[in-house]
């Protein structure tokens, strides 16, 4: 009898002795017919992983000015062109900016503007925005409709002429 109990205490550490091809069972989820001490004793931990974050620290996005924007941009500076060339051609006007003299010629005017907008325009780590433009539009307009107003007036007075 003593032989009897014996052998029933050491049943359960007995039936923990599995297999390795009862424990990868267990590990895959077939639990079925085990205690919850042998499955317990069997499945690996889980862990609660957090997914690490950077921060980057990078600047905002920008949006890049439309196509639109940039339309009205270039035609503004071929309308100040254009008018300035017009208003040129009476002898009472003169150009205002120093760097290109009282009277300069077309490919004076568009060689000024190639070498003042080119750099600016070609900068690459900065993007350009509709904002950006919109200062430059502005200020393109009132020039355009400051030329066109000089225009006007030259071809109204009487003692200035057509001289090109």
């Amino acid at each position: 009898m003593l032989i009897c109990v014996a052998l029933l205490f050491s049943l359960p550490t007995l039936a923990t002795a599995l297999t390795p091809s009862q424990i990868q069972f267990i590990q895959w989820g077939d639990t079925c017919c085990y205690s919850q001490e042998v499955i317990d004793s069997v499945q690996v931990p889980t862990y609660d992983y957090q997914t690490p974050t950077f921060n980057l620290d990078l600047p905002p996005l920008k949006e890049p000015a439309s196509k639109l924007t940039w339309t009205v941009f270039f035609g503004l500076q071929i309308l100040d062109v254009y008018t300035t060339e017009r208003a040129l051609q009476y002898s009472c006007v003169q150009e205002v900016n120093p760097i290109l003299g009282k009277y300069p010629d077309v490919k004076d005017i568009v060689a000024l503007k190639v070498l003042l907008l080119a750099p600016s325009l070609m900068m690459y780590e900065y993007t350009i925005t509709d904002d950006d433009l919109a200062g430059a539009n502005y200020l393109m307009s009132a020039v355009v409709v400051n030329n066109v107003d000089v225009w006007n007036e030259a071809k109204t007075k009487e003692n200035c002429i057509k001289i090109r």
